[in-house]
């Protein structure tokens, strides 16, 4: 419980900044003209706003994976035994007998595989996400 309140409290920023200008680059004129043929704020929001920030929102969230997924520090000091997670079991691949290579391997396999998946899955939304409201005109 205590890292999921830390790693909201470090990435909540960074999904506000990302996605308030994204909601500002939505032309109100859209906003508006929903309005006008009727339609309610939540119907606005949800079938007008969220779908023109989708790009926005998985590039928001990709960043909050790859932050929350290489989180060493807090990890490290308010973690428990039984629950490590992966970056520190990878920190702790050495033993009596010297650092087990193979054990490494896997383990860094298992860390890797997972961001690069999504990564891959959701590359057509990353680009477009960060730059969205990059350029006016």
């Amino acid at each position: 419980l205590a890292l999921i309140i830390v790693n909201i409290t470090f990435n909540l920023p960074f999904v506000v900044v990302i996605m308030r200008q994204a909601f500002i680059d939505i032309p109100i004129e859209l906003e508006e003209a929903a309005l006008v043929d009727g339609a309610s704020f939540f119907n606005i929001f949800w079938k007008i706003s969220l779908r023109l920030s989708a790009p926005s929102l998985v590039a928001a969230l990709l960043i909050v994976i790859a932050f929350t997924w290489n989180e060493f520090l807090f990890a490290l000091t308010i973690g428990s035994l039984r629950a490590l997670v992966i970056p520190v079991q990878m920190a702790g691949a050495v033993d009596t007998r010297g650092i087990q290579f193979w054990f490494l391997a896997v383990r860094f396999l298992v860390a890797v595989t997972p961001p690069v998946v999504i990564a891959l899955l959701a590359q057509r939304y990353i680009v477009r996400g960060l730059s969205f409201g990059a350029v006016k005109g």
